[in-house]
């Protein structure tokens, strides 16, 4: 008897990704600042701490704060959107 495969997807959702990294003021505050945007797909369900799983368009894959994201609610809003600095 053969083994059975399976094919399971997930249905993501494109948004971006906003990086950031620390920026120590003269205080010795740590503040952090944006450094980029750059677009993911977002798995559908947070981890147990909360974190959602991003997939970067290379195939990687990391646990973000959901803070971090920007979702639209279409593809053709989010092909639209302007990213560019104000």
């Amino acid at each position: 008897m053969a083994a059975a495969t399976f094919k399971c997807e997930f249905p993501r959702r494109q948004a971006m990704l906003t990086i950031r990294e620390p920026h120590y003021k003269g205080n010795g505050i740590i503040d952090y600042e944006e450094v980029a945007r750059v677009p993911v797909f977002v798995w559908p369900m947070p981890t147990s701490e909360g974190l959602f799983v991003v997939e970067h368009q290379d195939g990687t894959v990391q646990r973000v704060h959901p803070d971090s994201l920007t979702f639209l609610g279409s593809k053709e809003l989010f092909d639209q959107y302007s990213w560019e600095e104000a």
